[in-house]
């Protein structure tokens, strides 16, 4: 455990469970449930950090619960550190136009890192990136900047995480690809011990109507089309937040690009849900790992999918270690769908 000062504060003991969940584009989550000693007491506090020596990603207490019945028991929650960025929105109106990770980085140091109103600025956060191969063309105003650094990093197929540096105490927020993997997975090769597989198409869209600027007959609007009859599905993105006069000739493909996104967050979801069996040939964080591309099949279902991993959790008890892997992306909550624009 470090204190919220990032030092070391001592060693969490006598827990009687962890869960642990690393997300690829999104921002990880933790639980910990521990005996209620004076030491975990003084150790579980809010805004302390839980840390793995064997994970890169730092956790931040921002729940906690205390219980009574046979014997007392502290649990604690929370989000990785990558959650600083849910702390700032973007105040004012932020261009973006580029490759992403120069676009993460003017929102990120704008935002977090060097703000010109000094009280927004989070010491020891630093921001690095590689070049992502992936165009940014976009206008955002007041959004809360986590859900707009994550949102363009699902959308792109990115992964995002912030490392911690125990020894310094430094987090630097950083974006990856995920390389392509040669595991293979599947219950025939014994290295899975459960699999759900889903497919949907009911939140399926192929054809975007994207509206800009204007009302009635002289609003901008622009379209992607090349589908036909049955199997055309149609959606509308309002893109009016927009402004024409920040992209110039550019406006038109700057609509193309949030309708481009649009149509992938709608895209038909395919995922299989799998416990890893911990004693397989696939071994974690040397064949596989977060973000990786892997094989998944099922002979019997008649099922291929070159997916890649978008969450990984691990759960500690007294049983051991446990892996649940999903393998692509499912279908939208209705959490997403009511947020989605």
């Amino acid at each position: 455990m470090y204190g919220n000062t990032r030092q070391l504060a001592g060693v969490v003991e006598s827990f009687e469970y962890l869960r642990w969940v690393r997300r690829y584009s999104l921002c990880g989550s933790f639980e910990l449930k521990a005996i209620a000693t004076a030491d975990n007491i003084a150790l579980l506090m809010l805004g302390n950090l839980l840390w793995k020596s064997d994970d890169e990603e730092v956790g931040i207490i921002e729940h906690l619960e205390m219980s009574q019945a046979d014997k007392e028991t502290i649990t604690v929650s929370g989000r990785f550190a990558t959650s600083f960025l849910a702390r700032r929105i973007i105040w004012g109106t932020e261009t973006l136009s580029g490759d992403l990770s120069v676009c993460v980085a003017q929102l990120v140091n704008n935002h977090l890192i060097s703000p010109t109103d000094s009280n927004r600025q989070i010491t020891g956060i630093v921001y690095t990136s590689p070049a992502l191969g992936v165009t940014v063309k976009t206008q955002v105003s007041y959004k809360n900047l986590l859900d707009t650094v994550t949102g363009l990093c699902d959308a792109s197929d990115r992964g995002i995480k912030t490392v911690f540096d125990p020894s310094s105490g430094t987090l630097t927020v950083t974006l990856y690809v995920g390389m392509i993997s040669q595991a293979v997975f599947s219950r025939e090769y014994e290295n899975l011990t459960t699999q759900i597989y889903t497919q949907s198409a009911m939140d399926y869209a192929n054809t975007a109507l994207i509206g800009g600027e204007g009302d009635g007959v002289s609003r901008v609007l622009a379209s992607i089309s090349d589908m036909a009859g049955e199997a055309r599905r149609e959606v509308f993105v309002d893109a009016k937040d927009l402004r024409q006069e920040d992209f110039g000739t550019g406006y038109p493909s700057v609509l193309m690009y949030r309708g481009q996104n649009k149509l992938s967050e709608l895209s038909i979801a395919r995922s299989f849900d799998a416990e890893v069996n911990p004693h397989g040939n696939m071994r974690y964080k040397v064949d596989f790992d977060l973000g990786q591309i892997v094989t998944v099949f099922s002979k019997k279902w008649g099922v291929t999918l070159l997916a890649r991993i978008t969450e990984i959790e691990e759960s500690y008890d007294a049983s051991g270690q446990t892996l649940n892997i999903v393998f692509g992306k499912g279908a939208l909550s209705l959490l997403q769908k009511l947020k989605g624009g």
